[in-house]
């Protein structure tokens, strides 16, 4: 997903980039996802994909948690089909 300004659209990579090299780190030493899933939390570093309540709304979001930032990305609905649209939506970054 892209996002408007430059600069958000680069923090965004940041983070999402950062969990990405500790999980997969992880990953390639043990060779197992709950492993390297649990090796990242304890290094506070993790991802997850579930609802949660983004201004006052029930939204299918993605959390990416580091030790210095939170990233909630969630999406657009079609208005016709009533479906999310995985390419387009909002991205929220706060500090932690």
């Amino acid at each position: 997903m892209e996002f408007d300004p430059p600069a958000l659209q680069r923090l965004y990579e940041v983070v999402t980039d950062q969990y990405h090299e500790v999980y997969n780190r992880y990953l390639e030493e043990f060779d197992d996802d709950d492993e390297a899933y649990y090796e990242a939390l304890d290094d506070g570093y993790e991802m997850v994909t579930d609802y949660k309540i983004i201004n006052d709304e029930e939204q299918f979001a993605t959390t990416y948690s580091t030790p210095a930032y939170e990233v909630d990305i969630w999406y657009e609905v079609d208005e016709v089909t009533n479906k999310r649209v995985y390419n387009k939506g909002f991205v929220r970054i706060s500090r932690r």
